[in-house]
Formats: structure tokens, sequence, C-alpha cells
């Protein structure tokens, strides 16, 4: 079988906001939405349309901050675009409740009007892939400081991406990953070795710590794709990662452009 590769436009890859890094956000073939750290200010308004469904790992403001912005500029413009954000039940009720409440910023589930809104929520399980336009993703629980979750993406072949989101030392997520070819792993490292303990207690990974993740896979990624690095630490983790053994990686950056 012909394998039909993904196209991955990296709208944010960094694990803070300082100029020139910008907030995790990966756009797969141009609708579909690997969190929204970062869109409006990265895509025009055509490309914004084109977004149908946006896949949050967690609740974190530096991967949804950019939902707020991305349904407002499609009201403003009077686009016909309607929105799907997607993540597990625990998620959605922070989107709901503490951002979307008419009191951080309006609940677009009902604008234009509750008939046509723009935007619309979708919980979604664990146990099984959900199927969209010839893609099966399918959710796993992974290991960050609020409920958060890592997602297998494939299409129309057995050939898929892993996007991990926010995660420390995990399990879940690799055992599903067994009798898949992995194309490609994005992963986070934000700290240094120095700062394991800083890691451990934030639910994130150090060079050191994606070893021993790295040793747990049944089966190895084509390529290791690293994102969510503090660019205070950025050059400190390069070299870390360097010395991992038998290991290459990849480092992110905004704007960067990936086959998979």
């Amino acid at each position: 079988m012909e394998t039909i590769a993904m196209q991955i436009k990296v709208l944010g890859a960094s694990g803070s906001e300082v100029p020139g890094h910008n907030s995790p956000a990966f756009l797969i073939d141009d609708f579909l939405l690997l969190d929204a750290g970062t869109v409006s200010i990265s895509l025009d308004n055509e490309a914004q349309c084109h977004i149908s469904h946006i896949f949050l790992t967690h609740a974190h403001l530096d991967h949804i901050k950019g939902i707020p912005f991305l349904v407002d500029n499609i009201v403003s413009m009077n686009q016909v675009c309607q929105l799907t954000v997607l993540s597990g039940p625990e998620v959605i009720a922070d989107l709901k409740n503490n951002i979307f409440n008419n009191r951080i910023w309006p609940d677009f589930t009902t604008i234009p009007s509750p008939e046509r809104p723009v935007m619309r929520y979708q919980e979604i399980g664990t146990e099984e892939p959900l199927e969209l336009q010839g893609y099966s993703i399918l959710a796993t629980e992974v290991d960050h400081a609020v409920p958060a979750y890592g997602y297998i993406v494939c299409k129309d072949t057995p050939d898929c991406l892993v996007y991990t989101g926010d995660t420390g030392p995990t399990d879940r997520i690799w055992k599903r990953m067994e009798g898949l070819r992995v194309k490609g792993l994005i992963i986070e490292v934000s700290f240094p070795n120095e700062m394991e303990a800083l890691a451990l207690a934030s639910g994130h990974l150090t060079p050191a710590l994606l070893g021993a993740e790295i040793a747990k896979m049944p089966v190895k990624p084509d390529t290791i794709y690293i994102t969510h690095l503090k660019p205070f630490y950025r050059k400190q983790i390069e070299a870390q990662l360097a010395q991992l053994d038998g290991i290459e990686v990849a480092l992110l950056s905004d704007n960067m452009e990936l086959t998979v």
C-alpha cells in the first residue's frame, strides 16, 4: 500500500513564550491542530478558517490560548467556519468553566447563534480511536501535573505520528505504540538534567529522563522530534541530548514544516 504522508506545520514549539518562541501548536494537513498555544499570529485568515478540529492535550494556558482569538477572528470576519475542540472530559470542563464562561471570554458555543455556533466541544475517550476524514486518532493518558493526553495519529495506513504533549515519565502511550510503525514522535523535553527535581514535580522531562522513556518503547520511532524546550536552557538541553547513547533527535522550532 502506498504511504500517504502527513504534512505538519510547527506553529509553535516552545516551553516558554519569549520573542521568537511560540507556544505549542502543530497543524496537520491544514485542518487538524494538535494543541493551540499559537494559532492566529502564525496563520492568515483563510488558513485559520481551514482548521476544523483541535485536539488538546491538556488545559494549561500555553496549550489553549490560541483558541479564544481564533474563534473571535472567525466570527468578526463573518466567515462560515465551525471548529470542534476535542479532548478528555476534564479538559473540556476546564474550557467551559474557566475560559469560555462569559467572564474571561464569551461562550462561543452560542455565537453567532446557539443553532449555528462557531465552536463546539467533543469529549473523547481513551479506549477506541476516533475516525476522522481518513485519520485515526487515539487519545491516551500521559503523566502531567493536570489531566493530560497524548495522541497517536495514523493516516490511512499503519504509519503514525505520536505526540505526547506535556508529560513526565509515563507508560500507557508507549504500550499503545506496539505493532505500529511510528514515523515520527513529537515529545517534550523541558528542562536540563540539573533540574530533574523540578521536571518531575511539574510533570516534564529532561534529556536523561527522555533516554529512560525511549528504552521503554516497544518500537523505535523513525524520527524523534523534541518540543517544549525552555528557551533559557536550549543550548544546555541540546548538548545533553547529543550525549544520549545511540539516540538521535531533531529539535523543533517555530515555522518548521515536517513530512511524517
